[in-house]
């Protein structure tokens, strides 16, 4: 068996939940692509009412027959405000009890959300119109980014990579293929409820993917190893 071609090790090394060098050499470069890719979108939701695309997207996804997805998407808009907040505690106070990597992770992500809120302070977009897309649920605040978008990247992602280590590599996929299930439905869903233009959820999940992959590239010594090791040796450093 050839040895696998350096991107390919560093996405396994993602996968696995375990970044080294193959999978920083990388990721930092992703980082880049996403802020700018992010920073575009941002610059043209600033100085243009609408993208192009986000009428015809928008009327699409609520035209669709979505069927008992809907029901998802209800769930999905319901978490929000102090509830979400309440959601992202507990997966961070969980994990963190669980293992205290993932908790670190988890908190580190978070951040996301945050700097979510400050960016839509500066943009201070407003949400759609009733006279372009049906309002199903009417959502208070600011429009881009979306909040939902972004805090349904960085947690699914974040809960991802901290599991991956203690999933089977054969299972690993599932772990991942269920967070982009997570994500891709977080974005459906404020654009089906008529409470974000695809913009504003293109720049939530860029913002949330982004700080993600920011966290994942962290040097490993500002971040703890999968395994408790890293606590065993802390505690022997710490009595010698």
């Amino acid at each position: 068996m050839s040895k696998p071609e350096p991107v390919e090790k560093a996405a396994s090394e993602v996968l696995a939940g375990d970044p080294r060098a193959s999978a920083r050499a990388w990721l930092w470069p992703l980082v880049v692509a996403v802020a700018i890719v992010f920073a575009l979108d941002t610059y043209l939701v600033a100085t243009r009412p609408l993208l192009p695309f986000d009428v015809p997207v928008a009327v699409f996804v609520q035209s669709f027959p979505w069927g008992p997805v809907t029901y998802v998407f209800d769930v999905i808009n319901f978490t929000a405000g102090y509830l979400q907040v309440a959601v992202g505690a507990a997966a961070i106070i969980v994990l963190f009890i669980w293992e205290r990597r993932a908790g670190y992770l988890m908190a580190i992500g978070s951040v996301s959300s945050l700097l979510d809120n400050l960016i839509k302070l500066a943009m201070a977009r407003q949400r759609p119109s009733a006279d372009l897309v049906h309002i199903l649920t009417p959502a208070p605040g600011y429009s881009y980014p979306s909040g939902h978008a972004v805090f349904f990247t960085w947690l699914s992602f974040m809960v991802a990579f901290s599991l991956a280590p203690h999933v089977k590599p054969r299972n690993r996929w599932i772990l991942w293929v269920a967070a982009a299930l997570v994500i891709l439905l977080a974005c459906l869903a404020r654009v089906w409820a008529g409470d974000h233009w695809p913009s504003d959820v293109a720049g939530g999940f860029l913002l949330g993917l982004g700080w993600s992959a920011f966290v994942v590239w962290l040097p490993e010594r500002w971040l703890p190893s999968p395994t408790w090791r890293w606590f065993r040796g802390g505690r022997r450093r710490a009595t010698t």
